[in-house]
């Protein structure tokens, strides 16, 4: 890319909360256990779950990638996780292993796609929440949707309701202007992945399957976000935690602080605006905090088990570096 093309990434990057113009990834077989590919009405899909068989009433951890992204991403939580609850992760349509599926791409379809999903594959809820930045948006109008189904919800570097808006109104940012925009792509593989891990997704960073399902999901992010912030509030005093970065995103000066400002100011005020929500910030990492803080947020996923009232003697992961965000 040239100076001019990589400017306008990290821009991108910034305001839709992913790294989709230099990060796609997918999951090996081997990288988690029990994979079964799951009929939709729409395609097969991969499920990779992993750990106990889940008690009567105790609940499943859900994981939700972001925007680009597959269940590798959740490669070094899931193990994790896995000592002490039940966890499943999943290639969204068109990404990984799962066929793809046609537009529109937006929280809705996924959301509804997710449900199904663990409904034929006779995953029982309540299910606890976990989604990673565009897939923070997708689990936040699950838990809105279905409140009897959710146990609880932790959102690692999650997209914000009007970070449109205030990217646009605050930077001058047009964001995907008519639900498209064509940039030129550099292959990147996040940190901390397994060698044949980071081999797999820098094979696959030029699927052009992916990169279509990426371009729909983009397409949609503008309905998606009014999707979430017309969803009923989440239940009163559903166990809740945000996880944010503490470390910019991406090292290039070419990624403006005044958008880094901007990203952390959505995450305090959603806190803000749940009361009861516990919020941390990883200090040691950049948008990919289950990547490069696995302990950090295998912590809150047993903090919010724990605050659902779930006895998991097991679940004693001790958190990387940290800092109350309140």
């Amino acid at each position: 890319m040239n100076g001019v093309d990589t400017r306008r990434c990290a821009l991108y990057a910034a305001a839709i909360g992913t790294l989709i113009c230099s990060a796609v990834l997918s999951a090996p077989a081997s990288a988690i256990e029990r994979l079964r590919a799951v009929e939709l009405d729409n395609g097969r899909v991969l499920l990779h779950c992993s750990g106990p068989k889940p008690a009567p009433g105790e609940p499943t951890v859900v994981l939700d990638a972001g925007l680009g992204d597959s269940a590798l991403v959740w490669s070094r939580l899931q193990p994790l996780v896995a000592e002490s609850l039940p966890v499943c992760s999943y290639d969204r349509p068109g990404y990984g292993d799962s066929d793809a599926a046609l537009p529109p791409r937006t929280s809705a379809v996924i959301v509804e796609e997710l449900r199904r999903l663990l409904t034929r594959a006779a995953i029982q809820p309540p299910y606890l929440l976990v989604g990673h930045s565009f897939g923070g948006w997708n689990m936040q109008l699950f838990a809105a949707r279905y409140p009897r189904e959710t146990a609880g919800l932790v959102l690692v570097d999650s997209s914000q309701v009007d970070q449109i808006g205030r990217y646009e109104r605050d930077l001058g940012l047009r964001i995907a202007p008519d639900g498209v925009f064509h940039i030129s792509i550099a292959s990147h593989v996040p940190p901390n992945l397994a060698p044949a891990d980071a081999a797999e997704a820098r094979a696959l960073s030029h699927d052009p399957v992916t990169w279509r399902t990426a371009h729909h999901e983009l397409a949609g992010f503008r309905e998606s976000e009014r999707q979430v912030a017309h969803a009923p509030p989440l239940p009163i005093g559903l166990p809740l935690v945000v996880i944010s970065r503490g470390a910019r995103l991406g090292a290039s000066p070419d990624y403006p602080a005044a958008s880094e400002k901007l990203w952390r100011r959505l995450q305090q005020e959603y806190v803000d605006a749940h009361p009861g929500a516990v919020h941390f910030i990883a200090r040691d990492s950049g948008h990919y905090i289950q990547l490069e803080q696995p302990a950090l947020v295998a912590h809150a996923v047993c903090l919010v088990a724990a605050r659902a009232g779930v006895d998991t003697p097991g679940c004693r992961v001790r958190p990387d570096p940290v800092s109350d965000g309140r």
